[in-house]
């Protein structure tokens, strides 16, 4: 459990996610880029890493790459782990179009813990495994339950 020092703003969790994806693609993460993934002006980023920096949650220096701390990417790997589950949950179980299940992930990230996470999974799962992939109801019935209003 994170301190009251160490909490993040649901931004600063999107700073982080975006720096553990700009690593991941390119091995480090510079303002610009980080600025440009998350349409931003680059002085926001700027501050932005200044305060994860405080929070030894990155190590930056002025004008370098921008690289996750081990705490760091610890907490980038958690966010972008709940990220995922809700975005597949949205879209296989809910049927979201694509688009909105991102967006939607996205906000719905912040406020929910690992264990949430979990359940989000295991329910997905439960229902491909034994409720979609056995037939059980029909791809149209589904359907039209889960979207009827």
């Amino acid at each position: 459990m994170m301190s009251k020092q160490t909490e993040l703003s649901p931004s600063l969790e999107d700073y982080l996610e975006a720096i553990y994806r700009l690593e991941k693609k390119h091995r480090v993460a510079r303002v610009k880029d980080i600025a440009e993934l998350m349409n931003v002006q680059m002085p926001s980023v700027t501050g932005a890493v200044k305060n994860l920096k405080t929070r030894k949650l990155v190590d930056y220096e002025k004008n370098s790459f921008i690289n996750l701390s081990e705490k760091g990417l610890a907490i980038a790997r958690s966010i972008q782990r709940r990220h995922s589950v809700l975005q597949s949950f949205l879209e296989e179980i809910l049927l979201l179009p694509p688009e909105t299940a991102e967006e939607q992930a996205c906000k719905m990230e912040h406020s929910i813990n690992p264990e949430t996470a979990q359940r989000f999974l295991n329910c997905t799962q439960f229902l491909k495994d034994e409720v979609f992939d056995k037939g059980v109801i029909e791809p149209d019935r589904w359907d039209s339950i889960i979207k009827s209003l």
